[in-house]
């Protein structure tokens, strides 16, 4: 098979026990033999005093239970099996605790008369080392990644088979035992609600208040109605230890081998983070007990490390022995069919059953079921000369029984048959070093809240799983060995392996999900539910690379709706927001949560593009940075570049308007009222300079002319609120870009302010209208790319890709923004769409035939994509809609 092979084979049981007499194997003869042994010797005992009718009665269950054990099998193991595990339950302790090291378990009559004492539990694990290695005692010391995911069903076939190819390579390069753990948590909530909650009482307006309360409502009846769920993928390593320090050298390796599975996932944009000793202990914490709240600081933190609580300081008390806080339920339960841990029930199921062939991501259905589900698979890689040798011999055992079934006239079995064929063909890719044999146990842990829930949940698995030809069998008796089979230690306790080969291990790809890995921080936002699973789709801006966002889309899919919503929701977690809005859309929003509204363009409101900024937002040389801006302004103002003599005779006549006005480098006349724009365009008519001339004239429109009502005067507002608006609507279009520029130059005023630092988001609203003038271009990208050194995260909204992408710098932008958004496209921009944001065919019809408010979100350093579809309670939804029809029936008091 090569890696462009649509399906991959997965082996026959090349495994399978030898069959000595007819289709019975030494086992079965074995169970045969003794049985019939034991009735010989019963019959030789009693024979001659009991009759012979007496002695068949009672030989005959007898014999039907020794055949019945020799043949039979149950959920997926061999009756005899299934036997030796029901008396080995029926015989082991129900009732476990977990027992730390210092604290002996209480003598056995303190429990006296309250049924049977509890047992210690042990776990193969002894601890968490400080450097965030699980210590496993004698099988030696496990170390934990979480690697990034994908959405690999959004994928095209050529990158489906390049990541598998990857996957591959990394699967060739095992030398030792490792775990591939998917992880389904649910999310907890309540600390978002409350929150909000607690935030809202101190949101500067009643409106604000109660809109964030209603949040808070709408996301406790999510929870309430939905299992909304969060998936980790992690990546186990487990070395043995060797010799006298084998403890150092193990945990080395186990290191060395998850930096090499870095490195070669790195390939298909998978990212690795190795988890430190804090992030085992939650993780193990959660894995114990899936019900419970996280761990608090103080629980998962390390001996001497310092933490912030409630605004102090604390520092953790040394601890001389391995950090073990949190590792261990504090009890269990254990039952035949499932297993009662901390405040939940779980129960194990493992996969006996393979289809002969798969396509890539084969796994997919089972890795993003919409319920809390964990999907474990243990990989032990064969050596190449130890695999050829079992292939070798067990060919020739195979060969031999079915040469032996065709010289007796028995029917052959086509169980061997295909086990002979594969074990050839495997045989000979191994010799030719095309593949690696593997050992591999695929258990899926199901958890719920009450029996009855997880019996539904189980039944569920089941049949998703018989759906991909799977057989999943509930592992009766050893529900405990199968748990801790499914918690990220590298350690398979229940061994029910099959072998495989690396095409077919490879086209599982388990890093295969449609859901965000990323933490979540006070100010993250809810944009809205994942289309493609059971989970939300909350991000944090501000706590990745850069702050800023991308939103693009085609007019009417809802972009403004998502800009409106974010923003409305951003106000909740206490960011200060200003929006450039062209089209007056936000002016409701504005109005209802008492925010500033300037309405440029209307009676006596004017900007003076002059101003210096306020004392306490000045640098070094607020002159020269003045003057600077005003080249960039008239610039746009003139539609065309300046050369060089422009520039030189319009810094002339700035610096000579400012000395006009008393206002030099001394900054003891940076108080003084600055000039106006026409007392600019004046110094420029006095200038003998024949370009000064021309850009005097090139300014008149805007001084004496229909545009002067902006600039006839100073400034006639400086707002000051949580939310500000500044509305382009009455502006005449030769002025939007003007304006935009001037408003964008006013926020950014604020945003720099070193003296109020606080996190501030900045939505400029089509921004097309200032993509159209380089220079207009060029002032966006400088905020873009020095928005995050203030705190501050800039949202470009546009329904224009020609414009956003049609240029380096409207690229840089993109570049700058770690946050895009992509809802609907029309047709004709999706090429250019396609082409910059490296979209596959799958991704590509997503956002042609989208939805209103559909699309995909593009997150983080690692580029995961999401599809989201974004919610709103219905009290966000009155406040951000801009449906002409919903906002006639509001003003006419329908609703």
């Amino acid at each position: 098979m090569t890696w462009t092979d649509p399906v991959a084979r997965i082996p026959a049981d090349v495994e399978q026990p030898d069959k000595i007499i007819g289709s019975l194997t030494a086992r079965q003869v074995a169970i045969l033999g003794g049985t019939g042994a034991l009735l010989y010797i019963a019959y030789m005992a009693i024979g001659e005093q009991v009759p012979l009718i007496v002695c068949a009665a009672v030989a005959l269950p007898i014999a039907v239970a020794g055949i019945v054990l020799a043949i039979g099998q149950h959920d997926g193991v061999s009756l005899d099996r299934y036997l030796l595990a029901a008396i080995r339950y029926r015989h082991s302790p129900k009732h476990l605790v977990s027992v730390q090291e210092d604290i002996p378990m209480p003598p056995a009559w303190i429990g006296a008369g309250a049924g049977p004492s509890p047992a210690p539990l042990k776990l193969p694990a002894r601890g968490v080392v400080g450097d965030g290695l699980i210590d496993l005692g004698p099988d030696g010391m496990a170390a934990i990644a979480e690697i990034s995911t994908v959405s690999f069903a959004l994928r095209t076939p050529d990158e489906q088979d390049a990541l598998v190819a990857v996957f591959g390579r990394w699967l060739n390069a095992l030398s030792g035992p490792a775990q591939i753990l998917v992880r389904a948590e649910r999310v907890d909530l309540s600390e978002s609600i409350g929150s909000l909650e607690e935030n809202a009482r101190a949101l500067p307006h009643p409106a604000l208040a109660a809109a964030a309360l209603e949040h808070a409502d709408f996301l406790a009846d999510l929870s309430a109605r939905h299992d909304l769920l969060r998936r980790q993928v992690l990546v186990i390593i487990r070395e043995p230890t060797v010799g006298t320090d084998g403890r150092e050298a193990a945990a080395a390796r186990a290191l060395r081998r998850l930096d090499e599975a870095s490195r070669v996932l790195g390939a298909c944009g998978l990212t690795a983070r190795l988890l430190d000793a804090r992030a085992v202990n939650s993780l193990l914490a959660a894995c114990f007990d899936p019900s419970a709240p996280s761990l608090s600081d103080e629980a998962i933190a390390l001996p001497g490390e310092v933490i912030t609580r409630g605004g102090a300081t604390m520092k953790i008390p040394f601890r001389t022995a391995p950090a073990t806080t949190g590792f261990g339920p504090d009890a269990v339960q254990v039952e035949a069919r499932r297993l009662h841990v901390g405040g939940s029930v779980c129960a194990t199921l493992a996969i006996t059953g393979y289809p002969r062939e798969v396509a890539p991501g084969w796994l997919e259905p089972l890795l993003t079921y919409p319920g809390r589900l964990d999907v474990s698979l243990h990989i032990e890689p064969v050596p190449s000369l130890i695999a050829s040798d079992r292939l070798r011999k067990q060919l020739a055992r195979l060969e031999s029984g079915l040469r032996s079934d065709h010289e007796h006239g028995r029917l052959l079995d086509p169980g061997r048959e295909a086990a002979a064929e594969d074990a050839q063909e495997l045989a000979s890719r191994i010799a030719r070093g095309q593949a690696k044999l593997f050992r591999v146990s695929i258990y899926l842990t199901v958890h719920a809240a009450t029996v009855e829930e997880l019996e539904d949940a189980c039944a569920q698995v089941r049949a998703l799983a018989a759906s991909l030809l799977l057989d999943a069998r509930q592992v009766a008796f050893r529900q405990l060995q199968g748990w801790i089979s499914s918690l990220p230690l590298a350690y398979d306790n229940l061994a029910m392996r099959r072998t495989f080969d690396t095409p077919a291990l490879a086209s599982a790809f388990p890093f295969t999900s449609p859901d965000l890995t990323t933490e979540l921080g006070p100010t993250a936002v809810l944009y809205g539910a994942n289309t493609s699973s059971a989970s939300l789709v909350a991000w944090d801006r501000f706590a990745q690379d850069n702050h800023n966002s991308v939103i693009l889309a085609r007019s009417g899919s809802g972009k403004s709706y998502l800009a409106k919503l974010e923003a409305l929701r951003s106000l909740y977690a206490g960011i200060e927001v200003a929006v450039i809005d062209p089209e007056d859309e936000y002016a409701r929003l504005c109005s209802a949560v008492g925010g500033a509204y300037i309405h440029l363009g209307a009676h006596k409101v004017r900007l003076n593009p002059l101003d210096l900024p306020p004392k306490s937002q000045r640098g070094d040389d607020p002159l020269t940075r003045r003057a600077l801006f005003l080249h960039t302004l008239v610039t746009v103002m003139l539609g065309e570049p300046l050369g060089n003599a422009g520039k030189a005779a319009l810094d002339r006549a700035i610096l000579l308007a400012y000395r006009q006005a008393g206002i030099t480098h001394n900054q003891n006349t940076w108080n003084r009222r600055p000039p106006l724009l026409r007392d600019l365009t004046a110094s420029l008519a006095k200038d003998d300079d024949p370009k000064a001339k021309e850009l005097a004239a090139g300014l008149a429109p805007y001084v004496t002319g229909s545009h002067r009502q902006l600039f006839d005067g100073p400034t006639t507002t400086r707002p000051d609120s949580h939310l500000i608006v500044f509305s382009l609507r009455d502006l005449p279009d030769e002025l939007k870009a003007v304006g935009t520029l001037l408003t964008l130059d006013a926020v950014w005023r604020r945003v720099s302010d070193p003296k109020n630092r606080r996190p501030r988001l900045v939505v400029v609203d089509e921004a097309w209208l200032l993509m159209k003038d380089p220079e207009g271009a060029r002032f966006l990208l400088r905020m873009a790319k020095a928005a995050r050194k203030h705190w501050a995260g800039l949202s470009v909204v546009t329904q224009d890709a020609a414009d956003l992408l049609g240029s380096e710098t409207g690229q840089a932008i993109v570049a700058n923004s770690t946050t895009q958004i992509l809802l609907r496209q029309a047709p004709q921009a999706i090429e250019r769409v396609a082409e910059a944001f490296r979209l596959s065919d799958g991704e590509r019809q997503l956002l042609l035939s989208a939805p209103r408010g559909t699309g995909l979100l593009t997150a983080g350093a690692t580029g995961q994509r999401c599809p989201l579809q974004v919610i709103s309670s219905a009290r966000e939804h009155d406040l951000v809609t801009s449906s002409p029809q919903e906002l006639t029936e509001y003003e006419e008091g329908d609703l």
